[in-house]
């Protein structure tokens, strides 16, 4: 028997049907609520069309809906979608090369002329894509409180928001602050190694100056006075014994410059006494007095620690008993994760204007080689204060 339309919800498929076709009333099919098996050629038709048009509706809209996203800011249009693609780019990149992708994706997707980065005391200084012209839009990129660049936008396209700029700025202006912090922390450290080798390649040609113009030419003086006494011993004992009492003297010259290269290259305190007896013997050596005070076994330490520690303290006291016009010192030092070393005394202070010198550079470039850190501050009390940081290998931490 044949109806225009099936039980429940098959009567708007039968609407669809062209007039005057009938279509087969039977079991509605459970997925379309329609009975496909009786349907007519042109039924089947018309219910497919429904369909179709329905899912060619949907996909149009989101297509739509995306479009209407993206016309304001280019590129992406989703900060969040945009801020996904740069993480995973950033992963990939080293410091010099996140900050130029940070750049290309803001000028890429803000729809500008151009975007620029300037790192503070960072390698490169500026990093341009496009032209940003004469007058740009100045926004300081931040890291922790700390200014690290600035970030520098061109104009906008006719078709680009200043809302739309807003929250795409404000979703990548912490990744470019990271990008910046990162090369300015890797130029620093170029500084730090190049000022290390340089120090090292200063240290050798030194040590050769004086084996060859002090060490050597003494050598040399000798064995010609051991052949002149040879010679005169013969003739002259008087003369001979002269000869010798100079080559005596030249012995002990010798012995001194070679004490002081094998003192200049390692403290022999350190091998004597250990670097807590070796500190103490620093501390000894003159006014102010001087308490020490040691935390933790200071045993098993490296070598290169050891050399650190020692040459920051002996500098530091050298400084206090120069300068400080201290009544006394004291210095701690503390092993737990990390090695911390602290001289101050009660003298006058950091000057105002205070410059750093020989010898506090050096300390800083000790605890930097390390990879720790050496701050020279005043004392709120009065007096002065150096404290260095310096970080122990894992195995190193706890010693049994």
């Amino acid at each position: 028997m044949w109806a225009t339309a099936v039980i429940g919800q098959a009567a708007p498929a039968a609407a669809l049907a062209p007039a005057g076709m009938l279509v087969p009333a039977t079991v509605a099919s459970p997925a379309t609520g329609l009975d496909l098996a009786g349907v007519g050629a042109a039924g089947l038709v018309g219910v497919l069309a429904a369909g179709l048009s329905g899912s060619l509706l949907a996909r149009l809209w989101r297509a739509l809906r995306r479009r209407a996203r993206r016309t304001p800011y280019g590129g992406v249009g989703d900060p969040r979608l945009l801020t996904e693609g740069l993480v995973e780019r950033l992963r990939q990149a080293g410091p010099a090369e996140a900050l130029a992708s940070v750049v290309g994706a803001l000028r890429d997707n803000l729809g500008v002329t151009g975007v620029a980065v300037e790192v503070t005391d960072g390698l490169p200084g500026r990093l341009e894509s496009g032209d940003v012209g004469a007058n740009p839009r100045r926004i300081p990129l931040v890291w922790h409180g700390e200014l690290v660049g600035s970030l520098l936008v061109g104009s906008r396209g006719p078709r680009r928001f200043a809302l739309a700029h807003d929250r795409v700025l404000a979703a990548l202006a912490p990744y470019a602050a990271d990008a910046a912090h990162a090369v300015r922390v890797s130029a620093d450290l170029r500084r730090s190694r190049e000022r290390v080798l340089a120090a090292r390649e200063e240290e050798r040609r030194r040590i050769r100056r004086d084996l060859h113009d002090g060490l050597g030419q003494t050598l040399s003086t000798m064995a010609m006075t051991i052949n002149m006494a040879r010679i005169t011993l013969q003739d002259s004992a008087k003369a001979a014994d002269h000869l010798l009492a100079d080559l005596r003297t030249g012995m002990d010259a010798v012995a001194g410059d070679i004490r002081r290269l094998v003192y200049g290259l390692r403290p022999p305190a350190l091998d004597g006494l250990g670097l807590e007896g070796a500190i103490r013997a620093l501390a000894a050596e003159g006014p102010p007095a001087t308490r020490v005070t040691v935390s933790g076994d200071l045993a098993g330490l490296s070598s290169a620690v050891e050399t650190a520690v020692y040459r920051i303290v002996q500098e530091a006291l050298t400084n206090v008993r120069r300068h400080a016009r201290a009544g006394a010192a004291e210095v701690e030092v503390t092993r737990t994760s990390t090695l911390r070393v602290r001289i101050s005394d009660d003298g006058a202070g950091l000057p105002s204007a205070a410059r750093a010198g020989v010898g506090t550079a050096s300390m800083r470039e000790r605890a930097a080689e390390l990879g720790g850190t050496c701050a020279i501050t005043s004392r709120p009390g009065g007096g002065s204060v150096v404290e260095a940081l310096l970080p122990l290998p894992v195995d190193a931490r706890h010693p049994v």
